[in-house]
């Protein structure tokens, strides 16, 4: 949801939250292997979203 909010007001697109939220997840598995995979399953759900929405916009 957070990334739509950040996409419609132009502060950055969709698969770039779901890029970051990845790199972010391979990081956090380093630490902690269970937190990273949740977060991970979240930047997959939110580049599904990107897609679609690419999806929409070109018709």
């Amino acid at each position: 949801m957070f990334a739509t909010l950040l996409a419609r007001q132009g502060i950055v697109e969709t698969g770039e939250v779901a890029n970051l939220l990845g790199i972010y997840a391979v990081a956090t598995s380093e630490v902690d292997n269970e937190e990273g995979m949740i977060l991970g399953c979240w930047a997959a759900m939110i580049r599904d979203v990107a897609e679609q929405q690419r999806k929409a916009a070109r018709g």
